[in-house]
C-alpha cells in the first residue's frame, strides 16, 4: 500500500456523517463465499480515537468449519488446508468483542461485512460488538456523486492501492482508513500491516 503522505482534501461537512462516538473501528473481513451460509476466513480491524488517530490494529485468520468457494480462495488466497489448521471464531469472539468495545463499526460496503461479522456473533448467540455504524462506500458515492465507489477505486482516486493482487482483510481496512480520513479533511495516516496474530500453521498458505 502507498504509504507516501498526500495531501488533505480541503475541510467539508461531511455528506454521510459519522455518528457521535468515542471511537471507530474499521474493519473488513474475508470469507468463504458471499451467501448466508457463508463464514468470515480473515478480519482485520484497525481502532481509530476521536480524532480518527490509529491506536491499535487486529490481525486474525479462522477456520470457518467449511471449503470455500474457488471465487473466494482467488480473491483472498488461502486454502482450506491452511485455513483447517486455524482456530475457529469462538475461540476469538471475546477478543473481537474487547477490540471494538461499543466503537462505531465502520466498513466499505459495509452492508456486507456487518452481516458476515455479525453473522459469526449470531452463531453464538451474541450481539454484534459495534454501538453504531458508518459505511464509506455510502459516504464517497455522497460526497462523489457518480464516480467509482468500489474501494481499489476510491482508494486509486486519493492515490493509494493494495501492495499485491490478492485481498488482505487487513490491509484493505487501512484503505478504508484512508478513505474515512479523507473524506474528514485529513491527510492519510501511517499504515502498519502484519500477519495474523493466531496463525497456528506459521505461515499463510497460497491457495
Amino acid at each position: 500500500m502507498d504509504a507516501e503522505p498526500h495531501a488533505p482534501s480541503p475541510h467539508r461537512p461531511v455528506p454521510y456523517h459519522l455518528p457521535p462516538h468515542d471511537g471507530v473501528v474499521v474493519f473488513d473481513t474475508e470469507t468463504t463465499g458471499c451467501c448466508a451460509w457463508d463464514r468470515v476466513v480473515s478480519l482485520g480491524a484497525v481502532r481509530l480515537d476521536r480524532a480518527l488517530e490509529p491506536v491499535a490494529t487486529l490481525h486474525l485468520v479462522f477456520d470457518p468449519g467449511r471449503r470455500c468457494h474457488p471465487g473466494a480462495a482467488r480473491v483472498h488466497g488461502m486454502s482450506d488446508r491452511f485455513l483447517a489448521l486455524q482456530p475457529g471464531f469462538a475461540d476469538h469472539a471475546e477478543e473481537v468483542s474487547d477490540f471494538f468495545d461499543g466503537a462505531v463499526g465502520c466498513a466499505h460496503n459495509l452492508s456486507f461485512d456487518r452481516r458476515m461479522l455479525g453473522g459469526e456473533f449470531a452463531r453464538l448467540g451474541r450481539d454484534a460488538p459495534w454501538r453504531g455504524e458508518h459505511c464509506t462506500l455510502r459516504a464517497w458515492r455522497a460526497a462523489h456523486p457518480g464516480a467509482r465507489a468500489g474501494l481499489d477505486a476510491a482508494s486509486a482516486a486519493i492515490g493509494l492501492g493494495r501492495e499485491g493482487g490478492l485481498h488482505g482483510a487487513l490491509e484493505d481496512a487501512w484503505l478504508a482508513v484512508q478513505l474515512l480520513r479523507h473524506l474528514h479533511g485529513l491527510a492519510p495516516a501511517s499504515a502498519r500491516l502484519h500477519g495474523f496474530g493466531n496463525d497456528r500453521a506459521g505461515t499463510e498458505c497460497a491457495a
